[in-house]
């Protein structure tokens, strides 16, 4: 068994090695045309792992992933079609809703509706028309959707693709992003200007159709092996927020069993969109420019933060355990009772009020905190200094 192993680590650096020859060719501007011949006669084919980790290698060895993405349509050119399927079609993968039937669906709504710009802008240059410009602008911003497309690839599957190690393809893939989401905004802004002398719709089309091969001939083979069953319900629970492309799910995906989030360990608390251990989340409070306080359900005083500095409103370690109203002057008592009332009532959520005191310009918040059923769970208190803020009067864009 440790000699087969041994043999298989052996072929595998083997063909990273001609992979690596072929590919630095290619980046030196050899002909395409005899890189891709001796690919066919060293490979029937190749597995997306060994692309993302040749590519990951050549990054280590000092290319920028600039220069990959320069020459990523190359790349794909000489994978495509050669592609080993290295995956299972897994349960579930073609379910309505799941992620990669919502990618491919997404593809689908894109490529129809860059034929109907083609179609329609053909027409339009021959015979520019105030009904025809509308419909083309329609389709504009329909195919401007692939950014909620891109946004999910970017913020869902490429932190997941870094943690197994996949760092290479989410950079290189990224930059590509940002070029199509620019040929599209180029485009619809030359429509919109009439500015029509020469435009060409070819190479954004081209462009989205390489990407689309990206992520359905590299990107989900080299993910599918990996990704667990939590990682896709993470992504399909962000897809939500995030929003879809064109399309939406006919319906939300639903795996037969719960997220159980692993990297959750003792020690961390789980506040849903990620974990902090209990001194993480004390730091990151205390960091806060604003003197938070609150204010359990049954008005007694539960927390406050260490900022740095001057406070504007001390506060004592005493204060904590203490009735809220008895953290008040008499005089200002009856208020903070209306106040609470108000948000246990439900007839109010935030109150605001700002002031000067100790030489400075303050502003006070008052929020009620509801569980996910709309019950009164407390009130949180937060006061800044707002003095800096108002007395901005230019902008201000790059780092000291």
């Amino acid at each position: 068994m440790e000699e087969l192993k041994n043999k298989r680590s052996k072929d595998f650096e083997a063909r990273q090695a001609i992979l690596k020859d072929l590919i630095l060719r290619l980046h030196a501007d050899e002909d395409q045309e005899v890189i891709k011949k001796e690919f066919k006669e060293h490979f029937g084919t190749v597995s997306a792992f060994e692309i993302s980790v040749m590519e990951r290698r050549l990054m280590g060895e000092g290319i920028e992933a600039e220069e990959i993405m320069r020459l990523c349509n190359v790349h794909a050119s000489l994978f495509n079609g050669s592609i080993e399927a290295v995956y299972e079609q897994g349960e579930g993968f073609d379910s309505p809703g799941h992620p990669v039937r919502v990618l491919k669906e997404e593809n689908l709504a894109l490529e129809s509706t860059m034929d109907k710009i083609v179609n329609l802008l053909k027409v339009y240059l021959d015979s520019p028309d105030a009904q025809l410009k509308k419909g083309l602008l329609m389709q504009l911003d329909m195919l401007w959707e692939i950014d909620k497309h891109y946004a999910r690839k970017e913020n869902s599957y490429f932190p997941i693709m870094e943690r197994y190690g996949m760092t290479a393809p989410p950079k290189v893939m990224w930059g590509v992003d940002d070029e199509i989401r620019e040929l599209i905004k180029d485009f619809r802004t030359r429509i919109e200007n009439d500015d029509l002398d020469g435009i060409d719709f070819e190479p954004a089309k081209y462009e989205v159709e390489e990407m689309i091969v990206k992520e359905e001939e590299i990107m989900l083979p080299m993910i599918m092996p990996f990704f667990n069953e939590d990682d896709w319900i993470s992504i399909a629970a962000e897809s939500d927020e995030i929003g879809y492309c064109i399309v939406k799910p006919d319906k939300k995906w639903e795996p037969k069993r719960e997220v159980v989030d692993a990297s959750v360990e003792s020690g961390n608390i789980d506040l849903g969109l990620g974990y902090l251990t209990q001194k993480e989340l004390r730091k990151i409070l205390d960091l806060q420019p604003l003197e938070l306080t609150f204010i359990d359900a049954n008005d007694i005083v539960k927390y406050f933060n260490e900022t740095p500095g001057r406070k504007l409103f001390p506060r004592t370690r005493n204060a904590i355990g203490r009735e809220v109203y008895n953290c008040h002057p008499p005089k200002s008592q009856s208020i903070v009772r209306k106040l609470i009332a108000d948000f246990k009532a439900g007839t109010k959520d935030i109150e605001t009020l700002w002031f000067q005191t100790r030489g400075t310009y303050v502003m006070v918040t008052y929020a009620a905190v509801r569980d996910d059923d709309g019950s009164y769970m407390g009130t949180l208190e937060w006061v800044q200094d707002i003095q800096h803020i108002i007395d901005i009067d230019e902008e201000k864009r790059t780092i000291d």
